[in-house]
């Protein structure tokens, strides 16, 4: 079969010329046979670079904190800790990719904002739609990243719309003070107003469009405001009358993100 030409977005909206690095890959996945699968059908793609392979979560752990990672293929299944739970921890920057035998963690997986779902044994075509679908994700994300004259710079975001009620609702980021995930909705609290702002949509969909100099994920349930915090003690973070909880996997990430 001939090698495809990535020099354009494969989508038939989108055919402009792209200019951008390789695409950084990890894989984990218990299974040797099924790691070495993996690791050529990544190697046969021009635009990924496989920086590792992993046989447990806790081993990727030191990767995925010190590296920039694009794109993770993760067992769902065989990933040593539970691979839901993994799943929920990851960076909002890393997309993940799941690989498993079984179907019936789609709907999960999807609703986690997860960018494809691929059934074992792995086949080649099904990897290659996986890969376009990456290609064309990176690729408006490297020209959403491009500065141009006149562009505002995301640390200057000011607001965003969320849906809420069946009408578009505008959020001051100013007025945040943290934001809580429950299941497929999310409450946003706002100063000076006592009923949360209530959406449906993920928390990692929603970490995405929140500048990441403002707010940070401290939970797999919660996101704060970072210059609302009034009191960090005990893993605690006080935001007015309100305690949010800071979970061990993010803890250390915070710690260094606050400077304590």
């Amino acid at each position: 079969m001939p090698v495809r030409s990535y020099s354009y977005i494969l989508h038939p909206k989108l055919r402009f010329k792209v200019h951008m690095r390789k695409i950084n890959c990890i894989v984990i996945d218990s299974n040797a046979h099924d790691l070495e699968i993996l690791s050529q059908h990544i190697n046969s793609i021009p635009f990924f670079e496989l920086l590792g392979v992993f046989k447990s979560s806790e081993a990727a752990v030191d990767i995925l904190r010190t590296q920039k990672v694009d794109l993770l293929f993760l067992d769902i299944e065989n990933s040593g800790i539970s691979g839901l739970k993994f799943l929920e921890s990851i960076s909002y920057s890393t997309r993940v990719v799941i690989t498993t035998k079984e179907g019936h963690f789609a709907l999960e997986a999807f609703n986690l904002s997860v960018l494809d779902y691929l059934l074992k044994p792995l086949n080649r075509e099904r990897f290659r739609k996986a890969a376009d679908k990456a290609y064309e994700l990176f690729s408006l994300l490297s020209l959403r990243d491009r500065r141009y004259p006149g562009e505002e710079p995301m640390a200057s975001q000011e607001y965003l719309f969320v849906t809420s009620d069946y009408s578009l609702v505008k959020i001051k980021l100013s007025d945040v003070t943290y934001i809580e995930g429950l299941k497929d909705y999310l409450k946003i609290y706002l100063v000076n107003q006592l009923n949360p702002v209530i959406t449906r949509m993920t928390m990692k969909a929603l970490e995405e469009k929140l500048p990441g100099n403002q707010f940070f994920r401290v939970h797999k349930s919660y996101i704060v405001s970072i210059d609302k915090i009034d009191i960090i003690r005990s893993q605690r973070i006080k935001i007015g009358a309100n305690t949010v909880p800071i979970s061990d996997g993010y803890y250390e990430t915070f710690r260094q993100k606050v400077n304590i």
